[in-house]
């Protein structure tokens, strides 16, 4: 037993678990896990509005990402344009999409059969074209659903006056992406344009530290010489979509009989994620689908 004081120790104990964890692990680059996000949301918005617009040829590409206060967003915006704002449990935690009136009449004017040339500066729905706003707005729900991973994901509000729509904080800064969608079919270009405050990010990307990348990658061997080269995924192509109430859905019974009609834009899907789209056809006397986009990079 030590009688004696205690004694001190020469020099401070070394303390390395701070250092050793803030090299484990860091916190996610909101920057850039907006613009996987923004890349993602295109990739989906360009199936999405394919199927609703039934234009194979239709595409959309992302022009353009910043960080803006958010009075500085809703001035690039202006006037005249239909917002939809997007929730994920609490309503002041979401995401804006917002497109011009005009253009929404106008796609829906070439769906009838038109030229599509519309007054862009209208400022009002009119009536036969509020149903296509919202599928529109339907297929935008669907479309953040997939890029985000989170299918509590709904439609909260919309309108025409911005600052009643999205609940952003003026003192804000927020991020924005637009996107522009292009056809074969015709020479017009229409934009789409996304916002998101920095804790619905934050909720996307998961408030845990993501490590640092430490695996090797593929290199330069291809994807034909990787240890993944053989693994098996499953697809799925998605030849009709019958949406359906739930009274509708509670009374089938057998014998029933549902009109469908096959999408003339099929989606091919691993899981949740869109990598091609095609026609159907035959082949071998067996129904086969025909590529006609990928989104798969080299």
């Amino acid at each position: 037993m030590i009688t004696g004081p205690i004694p001190e120790a020469a020099a401070r104990a070394a303390c390395h678990c701070e250092e050793l964890l803030s090299k484990a692990a860091t916190p996610p680059d909101l920057d850039l896990e907006f613009a996987r996000f923004a890349r993602s949301f295109t990739e989906q918005a360009s199936t999405e509005l394919a199927v609703l617009c039934d234009d194979r040829g239709l595409s959309a590409e992302l022009v353009e990402t910043e960080l803006l206060p958010v009075g500085e967003w809703y001035a690039k915006i202006g006037t005249a344009h239909r917002h939809s704002f997007f929730a994920l449990g609490k309503e002041y935690r979401g995401l804006l999409v917002s497109v011009r009136i005009g253009e929404l009449i106008a796609q829906f004017e070439r769906i009838l059969g038109g030229t599509g040339e519309i007054d862009e500066t209208c400022t009002a729905l009119p009536a036969s074209s509020k149903r296509f706003a919202q599928q529109f707005e339907d297929r935008m729900t669907e479309v953040l659903r997939r890029a985000t991973d989170r299918r509590a994901i709904a439609a909260t509000t919309n309108g025409d006056e911005v600052e009643q729509v999205a609940p952003f904080a003026a003192d804000k800064r927020i991020w924005t992406a637009t996107l522009a969608i292009s056809s074969a079919k015709s020479a017009q270009v229409w934009k789409v344009r996304l916002a998101a405050c920095q804790s619905m990010i934050a909720e996307i990307v998961g408030t845990r530290a993501v490590s640092p990348a430490t695996g090797r990658t593929i290199g330069a061997r291809g994807i034909d010489g990787s240890a993944i080269a053989d693994v098996d995924l499953p697809l799925r192509a998605v030849l009709v979509d019958v949406p359906m109430s739930v009274a509708r859905l509670a009374s089938l019974e057998p014998g029933a009989v549902i009109p469908v009609a096959v999408n003339r834009n099929v989606p091919l899907l691993t899981g949740n994620l869109t990598i091609a789209q095609g026609c159907v056809g035959e082949l071998d006397d067996r129904v086969a689908l025909e590529l006609t986009q990928s989104f798969l990079s080299e």
